[in-house]
This record gives structure tokens, sequence and C-alpha cells, in this order.
């Protein structure tokens, strides 16, 4: 009876660990707090980190927990009783107003956001590529990092694409118009009454040439002007009466393609080189930059449903010598640059174009001789004035256009075969190869000796008339006579006709060939099309399937934990009933070790 009663003792006072792998999931949202019944007394409570939640003893047997940043620790619980509990404490966002937000920001846009760890997931379909960055950027301000956001928004189907098609015109027309107009008067080589004189405000005077001195003469350095000379008296004028105009017109077509928000850039000019000094004293060292000039056109689009957002910068420069500097014997030229900047919306097609971009500039020039120049209306006959007028204008036209998924780009026809650089040769201008220099003897004919040396004797070369009548020069009789006075025998003719008939089948062959060839890559073209087509139908089933894939799989997971709560129900159930079924066994056990122990003190207080 008394070892009975030890091991019941010992049973009671033995510490125990209840549910060593039995794990309890605590779920809760960061900012929030939630209360966790332990169900017995509470001896010390631990966390695997602080820095995601932390839990505070509220009574003898319940926790608070509090909810610090996203993510998964463990919580473990040791009771009075000597119990040990593990619960999975799992920290979450509160996605509620992302996700409210995404509908009220992007109507009609499928967008759904759920938590992963520390980062978030954006996932459905959307109608631009637009509305996806504005999403991961909104997305954004609710965690701490923008890279803690994924973007796995898709693009539908039917919607256009991201990318744009810029047509740019650049037109630029320059005008200029000069007029020059002055006099110079002069006397003849001899002068006039032993007197040599010349007044000139310009260079058209003539100039006295003394090379010969047996007969001087004038030389003139320009001769479109008007020229009188009186040879009786030797005196003689020159006129300079000169009116220029000039118009120049200069056009760029460039086509680019840039995606929605990204930048594209286009040059048609060139680089010139600059030279740079380095360091200063015995390290100066000179290197050598380029600078670009040129059309130049930089733009970046932002779709925007049927519209598109432009930021467009336009440049045009050209070398200028005139205000260049010159170092070192090398002239460096200078940029006369026109550039314009600007951000405008335009509907898809929609054509804006800059102008007014216009350089005038005004250059006049008066020559006069001091005094003589200034009297009224005879001053006119010693001066000269020169007026040069420039005015370039630049016109510069953009039209967006959004291409679709389906779109052949700029053209839809291939660079087609160029012309044949050498057109082939009429008939009558080919010439018949050279005959055999020995004509062979036909076969079981016996040949008399002239005749054989007849055979044996080298044929001289033909030769070939082109003209009306051009064809092959028969080759020269055996008796030496010119190959021009024999007719074409039977046999040439014949082998005249066939070479004609030959060519003609030649070409009948090739120009079916040809006709086959091109029904073959018109086929292959169509093939190509078909593929295309069957691709993209395949591709949109595939979307569709991942989708229904992914709704089914959203459904499975809901099923799965709504099964997950009603099982940590129905275990916390059954683990509240064997608690209690433990405690009324220890009750029960504790009550007979009483019994026992005062049946045994009976027992004592008998003997």
């Amino acid at each position: 009876m008394r070892k009975f009663a030890l091991i019941l003792i010992i049973a009671v006072a033995m510490p125990r660990v209840l549910f060593a792998d039995d794990v309890s999931s605590v779920r809760l949202l960061v900012g929030r707090s939630t209360i966790v019944d332990v169900g017995s007394a509470i001896s010390r409570v631990s966390l695997t980190s602080a820095e995601v939640a932390d839990a505070v003893v509220t009574s003898a047997n319940q926790l608070l927990i509090n909810g610090k940043m996203p993510g998964t620790i463990s919580m473990y619980v040791w009771e009075r009783s000597g119990g040990l509990r593990r619960y999975e404490v799992v920290v979450q966002r509160d996605l509620a107003i992302l996700n409210e937000q995404m509908k009220k920001l992007f109507p009609g846009e499928n967008i759904d956001a759920q938590s992963s760890g520390k980062g978030i997931v954006l996932s459905g379909l959307v109608s631009s590529l637009d509305v996806s960055e504005k999403a991961k950027n909104v997305a954004g301000g609710f965690v701490d990092k923008a890279e803690e956001v994924v973007n796995l928004l898709r693009m539908q189907e039917s919607a256009a694409s991201n990318q744009v098609l810029l047509r740019v015109r650049f037109a630029e027309v320059s005008r200029s118009a000069v007029t020059d107009l002055g006099t110079s008067l002069f006397t003849g080589p001899n002068g006039y009454k032993d007197v040599l004189a010349r007044s000139t405000t310009s260079t058209i005077a003539p100039v006295f040439d003394n090379s010969d001195p047996t007969h001087e003469k004038l030389v003139f350095s320009d001769f479109l002007n008007l020229f009188l000379f009186d040879a009786k008296h030797q005196l003689g004028t020159v006129i300079k009466a000169l009116q220029t105009r000039g118009q120049f017109q200069s056009l760029a077509e460039p086509n680019l393609v840039a995606e929605s928000g990204k930048e594209a850039s286009f040059l048609a000019g060139g680089e010139f080189p600059v030279p740079v000094a380095q360091g200063s004293g015995a390290n100066l060292a000179i290197s050598v930059q380029y600078k670009e000039f040129g059309v130049r056109l930089n733009f970046t689009p932002v779709i925007h449903g049927d519209r598109v957002h432009l930021k467009v910068r336009p440049e045009v420069s050209t070398l200028d010598f005139a205000n260049g500097v010159l170092l070192n014997g090398f002239r460096i030229p200078a940029l006369s640059t026109r550039r314009t900047e600007t951000e405008l919306e335009l509907q898809d097609g929609q054509t804006f174009a800059i102008a007014g971009l216009l350089n005038n500039s005004l250059n006049s020039t008066l020559q006069k001789i001091p005094g003589i120049g200034d009297i009224p209306i005879l001053g006119l006959l010693f001066k000269s004035k020169a007026a040069n007028k420039e005015q370039t204008e630049l016109v510069v036209m953009i039209t967006p256009q959004i291409l679709t998924r389906n779109s052949s780009g700029v053209t839809t026809a291939l660079p087609k075969t160029p012309e044949p650089f050498l057109a082939p040769l009429p008939a009558n201008k080919l010439v018949d190869p050279l005959p055999p220099a020995f004509t062979p003897a036909r076969q079981g004919a016996a040949l008399s000796p002239a005749a054989a040396a007849a055979v044996l004797t080298p044929t001289p070369p033909a030769r070939v008339v082109v003209g009306p009548t051009a064809g092959t020069a028969p080759p020269a009789t055996a008796a030496g006579a010119p190959a021009s006075t024999r007719p074409l025998t039977g046999e040439e003719k014949k082998a005249l006709e066939r070479s004609r008939k030959q060519d003609e089948v030649r070409k009948a062959i090739e120009a079916k060939e040809q006709l086959k060839r091109d029904e073959a890559d018109r086929r292959t073209e169509q093939a190509e099309q078909k593929r295309q087509a069957k691709l993209a139908a395949e591709q949109a089933k595939a979307d569709a399937e991942a989708a229904k894939v992914a709704a089914e799989q959203a459904q499975q997971q809901a099923r799965k934990d709504a099964e997950a709560a009603k099982a940590a129900a129905e275990k916390a159930k059954r683990r509240d009933e064997i608690e209690r079924n433990h405690q009324k066994l220890l009750e029960e056990a504790a009550a007979k070790a009483r019994a026992a122990e005062a049946a045994y003190q009976a027992q004592l207080g008998k003997k």
C-alpha cells in the first residue's frame, strides 16, 4: 500500500511536456494586437524576434501579442505546471486599404495586392503598361523600399502595344539677296594728254599691265559689269550693278519607334574635333574631344489610352567658321544652333508643327572716296554700296502613331530588287563562238591530198562587224577568199536558228522559274502570317487557361485555409477536452492518495 501511494505522488509531482509536436498558429496584421488564451497559468514567454512581434502577459493564462512588422516567428510559452506550448506567429501587412485604393484609382482594372513576407505582390490584368507602372508606384507607399513590390501584372491581349512610331519632318528654307552697286573711272594705258588716272571704291577697276614695255594693256578682274571706253580720249568707266537672289531648302524625314516612357534620339550630321588642354606647365597635354552637329531629335512618349504625351527636343546646328577660334594655326569652328523643347499631348495620328525658328541677318557696306563721295549726285560716281540679306526658317512637323500588336511597322512592303545595272544585249549584236581551228573530217569519207591540206590548214580568225547587218563573219575559205564574200551555208543557218531557239527556250524556262519562285515566296508569306495568327491565338488561349488555373488555385487555397481553420478549432477543442480529463484524473489520483494516506495513518494509530 505504501508503494502504491509513492507512485501516485511521483506521478503528480513529475514535470511534464504537453503537445511538444503540436504547433498553434497565430495570425495578425501589422499594427494590430490579439489575445491568446493559453488555458493554464503562464510561467514565462519567449519569442525568436522581438522586431516582428512582442508578447505581454495580461493575466495568469492570457497573452497580448502586438504585430510590428511583416514576418513569421516562433513563440514558446512555459506553463507553471511544467508544460510547454509552441505557437507560430505570422504577421502580415494590412492590404485591405491598398486594394480599396487600387479599385478607386484604377476603375475597371483587375489588380489584386497580396502579402508575401516583407513584400507585396501585384497580380491581375491591366489595359496598358502605364497603368501597371502607376499601380506599382502606389503599392510602393506601403513598403519601406520600392524593391519590395513584385509586379506580376499582365497586359490584356486586346489592348494596344506600348510602342509609339514618331514621324518627323524637318524643313529648312534659306533665302538670300545680295545687292552690289559701284563705279570706277580710269584712263587708257597711255593716258589722256599724258595723264594717267584711276578712281575706284571696289575691286572691279582695271589694272595697268606693263609687263610688255612695247605695249601696255588693261586687265579686268570681273567682266559681269557695264564697261564703257572712249578710245579717242582714252577715258573709260566700269559700272558694277549686280543683284543676286537665292533659295535653299533641305528636308529630313526620320521615323523613330520607342516604348512608352523610354527616350529615343536621332542625329543626322557629324562630329568635329575640339582640342582640350589638360594639366599645366611640363605636364600639359592636349586631348581631342568630338562635338556633334546636324539635325537632332530627342523625344520621350508616354501613352495615355488613345493619346500620347510627348516631350520633344528638336535641334538643328551647323558649323560657323566666321565665329571660330584660331588656335596654334588650326581654326576651330563655332556652332550655329537652333533648338526648342516642349511637352504636349496629341491624339493618335495627330500632327503638330513647331515653326518660327527664324534667323535673319543684314549686312550693308558703303565705300566712298572722302570729300568727293559726299558731293550730291556727282558723289555717286565715287562711292559703292553692297547689301547682303539672309533669312533662314526651320519648321518641324511631328506625328505620333500608337503601334498595334500586329503592326508591320513603318511599311508593309519589303525593299524591292533593284533594276539590273546592265540591260541584256539585243539579238543583232550577239556574236557566235569562233569556229574550231581544224575542221573534223566526216567518218567514212576519203579525203584527197588537197582537201586534207585544206582541212589541216588553220582557220584565220573571223572578223566581226557590228551594225545593222551585224553577225558572225564566216571563216576564210581554203583558197584565201575573204570571209565576208561567202554566204552562210545551210548548216550555219541551222546552227544560228538552233541557237536562237535555245535562247528563247532558256528565257521561257527562266521566266517560268521566276514565276514559281514568286509563287513560293507568296505562299511562304501566307504561311508565316497564318503561323503568327495561330501563335497569337494559342498565346491568348494559354493566358486564359493560366487565369483559370490561377482562379482555381485561389479557390483551392481558400478552401484549404477554411479547412485548416476548422481543423485548428477542432484540435483546440480536443486539446481542451484532454486537458479537462487529465485534470480530472489528477484530482481523482490526489483524492485516492489522500485516502490511502489516511488509511495508512489509521493503521499506524491502531498499532
